[in-house]
């Protein structure tokens, strides 16, 4: 053979040779997402005459694609024992694509997984924030919580607002109050929903050396505009930590407070990057409305 024919053979083979590899890249990635629970619509179909005994026991089965089914389909059972052990099943879930169907399915089921979520607050995978960050938050939207539990709260809407601020009135563990404020301030700030500060100003009496429940309350405050968020946030800017300062003057500039000019004097090149980062975005936000 020629060499230019067999560059030509080499070139055609590996053309040739491409489409399979493709193919078996998406096959491994398909079966990797079917490790982590992902399912189809065949596998929804297969499971779609079982009842509720059945999936309740499919849910604890040591396939994820199964769990997954399971939890699909406990939908049409929707009564306080399935959400009990959904939110077993989310507690103890390695999954990722599981634990997706799995919130989803108790987010369908509303109120009845209301008091069952906020028990698992702070409880599912330590991933939530333990400290004030340093820098700010760059963005006019409410930051979704880390805390699985908290962000299936937010789902939830409305119906959340008055067991979070009960539970928020009478718990003592500090880690599931500030996922608690995290879903709460999520809920009435993307809600737009009317409402006293009044839950967080209790609170904050009860912890007023706690320089973490500040920051959480500071970046909730964002969406509540009375005179004691006001108050609290004009001195936290003032008197906090360098994260704590940023963070309440993202709320200040949300809710479109006024600050003083001896506060302004006093904004760190940092604090006065984020003010300006976060006047244009609300600028812009408002003019596409």
């Amino acid at each position: 053979m020629h060499e230019h024919g067999r560059k030509n053979t080499g070139a055609f083979l590996r053309q040739l040779c491409q489409p399979v590899s493709f193919k078996f890249n998406m096959d491994n990635l398909t079966a990797k997402r079917r490790e982590r629970g992902e399912v189809n619509e065949a596998d929804i179909t297969h499971f779609g005459s079982f009842d509720e005994p059945e999936l309740l026991f499919l849910l604890h089965s040591k396939i994820p694609v199964e769990r997954s089914c399971a939890a699909i389909h406990l939908r049409k059972y929707q009564n306080p024992t399935v959400v009990d052990k959904l939110c077993h099943q989310l507690s103890i879930e390695k999954k990722l694509y599981t634990k997706i169907v799995l919130c989803e399915t108790l987010a369908e089921c509303a109120y009845l997984s209301i008091e069952p979520l906020i028990g698992l607050l702070g409880q599912i995978v330590k991933n939530q924030e333990t400290e004030i960050p340093e820098t700010g938050f760059y963005k006019v939207s409410y930051p979704l919580p880390r805390d699985i539990a908290a962000r299936t709260i937010c789902r939830l809407g409305i119906v959340a607002i008055l067991p979070l601020e009960n539970f928020i009135k009478s718990s003592k563990d500090m880690n599931a109050l500030a996922q608690a404020i995290d879903a709460y301030g999520h809920i009435v700030y993307s809600n737009k929903i009317k409402c006293s500060s009044s839950t967080l100003q209790k609170l904050y009496e009860r912890h007023p050396k706690n320089d973490f429940l500040k920051y959480k309350i500071a970046r909730c405050l964002s969406g509540i505009h009375d005179e004691w968020a006001k108050s609290f946030l004009l001195e936290i800017i003032q008197t906090g930590c360098k994260g704590l300062r940023l963070e309440a003057l993202r709320s200040l500039l949300l809710l479109k407070i006024e600050m003083p000019s001896n506060i302004q004097n006093g904004f760190s090149t940092e604090m006065q990057k984020l003010e300006s980062f976060l006047k244009k975005k609300l600028t812009t936000k408002s003019s596409q409305h």
